[in-house]
């Protein structure tokens, strides 16, 4: 089961077999709050299907979405943050309680786990300076940049479509629904990009880059 999870990858078969008994499933549908049972202390998650939108809710009500989740990829509820579904999606979870012995009994998921959290982190920096000093537009183009072109790559010559809608792109570069479409329509006309569907595939990255 954890074989899945690029933070077990390549680890004893022998300790995750016997983590395995650690983690419960939990399934969410579409625009559902993520909430554990209150016997599980300080959960840690791992999608195993779906998308997660971490967001951050101001004090008048304004959310800020600072990451978009995918299968494969861990989070926890240390943060302030809370995680909404963006699609009918599955994760496995366990508690710190539980957690903890886990590191101690394998150094090199202690590392994989520092490098992960330096990533988050850095994501993280990057989607408060994006909201604070960018552009919309330079902001939606990092948020493409950043959810596509990694997967985009792994597919070679093949076209890769964001399943995002335009209200998810506007709540990641921190704009309306609206202000999203007149870029992507623009962006359109200059051969950058192709919404077909409600779904938008990159044509050019070099030109996308260009709008940084």
């Amino acid at each position: 089961m954890l074989e899945q999870f690029p933070l077990f990858q390549g680890l004893s078969p022998e300790l995750l077999t016997q983590w395995e008994r650690y983690f419960r499933e939990r399934s969410f549908t579409k625009r559902q709050i993520l909430e554990f049972p209150s016997d599980c202390s300080e959960p840690i998650y791992f999608i195993r299907t779906g998308r997660i939108k971490i967001s951050y809710l101001s004090e008048d009500g304004k959310e800020f979405t600072v990451a978009c989740l995918s299968s494969g990829e861990v989070y926890s509820v240390h943060s302030l943050a809370f995680a909404t579904a963006l699609e009918n999606s599955v994760v496995y979870y366990l508690g710190m309680d539980n957690f903890r012995p886990m590191l101690g009994e394998s150094p090199e998921l202690s590392l994989r786990l520092i490098r992960l959290l330096g990533n988050i982190l850095k994501e993280t920096n990057d989607v408060i300076l994006d909201l604070a000093f960018r552009e919309v537009s330079v902001r939606l183009a990092h948020v493409i940049l950043r959810e596509g072109q990694p997967k985009a790559n792994q597919r070679t010559n093949l076209p890769y479509f964001l399943d995002f809608t335009h209200e998810q792109f506007a709540a990641l570069s921190g704009t309306t629904r609206q202000t999203v479409n007149e870029i992507l329509k623009r962006w359109e006309r200059q051969g950058i990009v192709i919404v077909k569907r409600g779904k938008l595939s990159v044509l050019n990255w070099e030109m996308l880059i260009d709008k940084l």
